[in-house]
């Protein structure tokens, strides 16, 4: 029963350019986490296994199409009716292990950014739920057959798992967790002391992972299709597609919260107003970054204002803004933000011309607390340390 066809060149095409627009998106990450602003963590790391898994994953459907992906089973030879399914059993156990990579690595970005405790407990209680089940997503579908060739080689006397019962169990744990990934951090950007505007567009850039929720969804037809098929070559192209795009798109999920500060530097114009007098708005651009403890937690909004070009006033100011929420509980926050001025462009008023530029930068803002016998409290703020000024004489 198949819902749809594609031909085996379709699914080159979709799942070839899709794996090349996660490695242009993990690559960028990269760079803008080890040479701009020098802030790798584990995240990446674990993105990058998941960008190599990928990459095996696209390599699988490539080969089955190879040998006969998108044409009917009767019109292949026995070889490569053979090396398609070896090829299709390999797929899916790699499919199972690229997505966990994926999604944890999200999980371990939303740890370096936030600092609160019970949202950290959520989000090891989900990395948790994720492997237990991606083990046995990946142990079910490496032995979905017993012998193991029985899955390529029906002559071998042998048995295999229910893949419509298996692949579908599994199919619904992996909808469930790619909803709990995307909403986790919503309640935690929406309580953000932010503009409102700034805190949607937060919400909107962490929610991006709703994609990956809706592709896995629009795939359970085709896996149906493929589950119960008994000419899987040519039933498995559209179930191909879905499953990498699925695998794709998280990972691109996953990087494009961090690909600001790499854009900015190569393409600085992209941020930048267009020409002409009038303003651009408030804010041109949204980055997040941050760093979270138990009890330390900064967010760092990054955004570029449009003046008017007519007068004499600074035709381009580019500043940041730094947020801090420190505390336990909503009595003890403490909330500390400042603007400071980075960069100018275009004719300095002759008060700037005077008395230089002054930048300020934020270093770094914690809140540190112990107990011994008795509960102490003590914090550091190292930070708000203003530079020489910079003159232009």
């Amino acid at each position: 029963m198949a819902v749809g066809h594609a031909p085996g060149s379709a699914v080159v095409g979709v799942t070839v350019a899709f794996t090349v627009l996660a490695f242009l998106a993990t690559v960028s990450r990269l760079i803008t986490r080890l040479a701009i602003v020098r802030s790798a963590g584990i995240d990446d790391l674990v993105i990058t296994v998941a960008l190599l898994l990928t990459i095996a994953l696209t390599t699988c459907m490539v080969m089955q199409v190879k040998y006969g992906m998108g044409r009917h089973a009767d019109t292949l030879s026995d070889n490569d009716n053979t090396y398609s399914l070896i090829w299709f059993w390999a797929s899916v156990w790699i499919y199972y292990l690229a997505l966990m990579f994926a999604k944890l690595s999200i999980l371990f970005q939303y740890l370096r950014i936030f600092p609160e405790k019970r949202f950290r407990r959520w989000c090891f209680t989900l990395m948790a739920v994720i492997v237990g089940w991606t083990l046995w997503a990946f142990f079910s579908a490496l032995f979905a057959c017993w012998p193991i060739q029985h899955f390529w080689n029906p002559a071998i006397p042998g048995a295999c798992l229910n893949r419509l019962a298996v692949w579908f169990s599994n199919a619904a744990m992996n909808i469930v967790t790619d909803i709990a990934t995307t909403v986790l951090p919503l309640p935690v950007l929406k309580s953000l002391n932010l503009p409102k505007r700034q805190r949607y567009i937060l919400m909107a850039v962490f929610g991006m992972g709703g994609a990956v929720c809706v592709i896995s969804v629009m795939r359970l037809s085709s896996l149906y299709a493929i589950s119960v098929s008994t000419d899987v070559s040519w039933d498995n192209p559209l179930a191909a597609i879905f499953s990498s795009c699925e695998v794709n798109v998280g990972i691109l999920c996953s990087c494009l919260p961090t690909l600001k500060g790499c854009i900015t530097r190569y393409f600085p114009r992209l941020f930048s107003s267009a020409s002409g007098s009038r303003p651009t708005g408030d804010f041109a651009g949204l980055e997040l970054s941050g760093r979270g403890r138990k009890n330390q937690a900064s967010c760092h909004i990054s955004a570029t204002r449009s003046m008017n070009r007519e007068t004499n006033e600074t035709p381009m100011e580019k500043f940041s803004r730094m947020t801090h929420r420190l505390g336990r509980n909503e009595k003890d926050i403490e909330e500390v933000s400042s603007e400071d001025s980075m960069s100018y462009h275009g004719r300095l008023t002759p008060t700037d011309r005077g008395h230089g530029i002054h930048v300020t930068t934020i270093v770094e803002q914690e809140e540190e607390r112990a107990a011994s016998l008795g509960r102490m409290e003590s914090e550091s703020i190292r930070g708000l340390v203003p530079t020489q000024p910079y003159s232009n004489a």
